[in-house]
């Protein structure tokens, strides 16, 4: 009976199966032949994201060779999101679905008797293989019988596209009332690093924030962020309760058609 317990563990009834979708409401995994209409909604929004690296960043390279920190750069990403509404068409228990049962009631039976000529009958685990796929069996034979039934769904989804991954002209890094100049590459200057550097070193009550036209995008900076910063850039000890925060973003709504015309 060895051999019988990978099959087992490997075979899931079909009529169980059937059964668990039922009832956790996942139906649309048996639909067939699925035809989709997409129909654009109207209304879409335009964003600007910016993250901002806490840690040095580094080049991938082979292991074992030595690499210098890349340079300090804010990251941008310009997007535009709707909606579609989606039409689909399709149907559950045709030709297909009637073969895969066929097979599993064949493949459920066999193991049924195999599992009953060929071990022990008094074992509980042998009872427990031949009542299980024995009375899956007997389910999955009724599901033969199932009627072919046409699907017809709407649903609504996101849809999101990416404009542009460079920093739009105009963006500007705020340093508490202190403004730096973005370059498309997101590069501050030496000026705009030393800055935030001075900034991160000893934290005031100005906060520090990516500003595109009239546009603000505050950069929440706490403890965590701090202690990222100096630790990873300097080397200062953080506290027992400190975690780890690679980076910060945020990103701000902007009119359409902002974002799109090219520097």
């Amino acid at each position: 009976m060895k051999w019988l317990l990978p099959i087992l563990l490997a075979t899931s009834g079909c009529f169980s199966s059937w059964a668990i979708t039922q009832a956790s409401g996942n139906q649309r995994i048996l639909d067939e032949r699925v035809r989709a209409e997409h129909v654009p909604v109207p209304g879409v929004h335009e964003r600007l994201g910016v993250s901002m690296p806490l840690a040095p960043e580094y080049k991938i390279v082979p292991a074992g060779v030595a690499t210098e920190p890349l340079p300090f750069a804010l990251r941008c990403r310009s997007t535009q999101t709707a909606t579609d509404t989606v039409y689909r068409a399709g149907f559950r228990y045709g030709s297909t679905w009637k073969k895969v049962t066929a097979l599993m009631l064949a493949l459920e039976a066999g193991i049924a008797a195999a599992a009953y000529f060929g071990g022990d009958p008094t074992k509980p685990g042998t009872q427990v293989a031949v009542g299980f796929f024995g009375l899956d069996a007997l389910g999955t034979a009724a599901l033969l019988f199932v009627p072919r039934k046409e699907i017809y769904r709407r649903d609504v989804e996101p849809v999101v596209s990416t404009l542009r991954t460079d920093c739009p002209a105009g963006l500007l890094l705020d340093v508490a009332g202190e403004t730096f100049p973005v370059d498309a590459a997101g590069r501050i200057g030496e000026l705009g690093e030393a800055a935030l550097d001075a900034w991160m070193r000893a934290p005031t009550t100005l906060p520090i924030r990516v500003t595109y036209r009239e546009h603000v995008i505050d950069l929440a900076i706490g403890h965590n962020e701090v202690c990222t910063w100096n630790r990873t850039r300097h080397e200062d000890p953080c506290p027992a309760y400190w975690v780890r925060s690679p980076a910060i973003a945020g990103s701000v709504e902007v009119p359409m058609g902002t974002l799109t015309q090219l520097p």
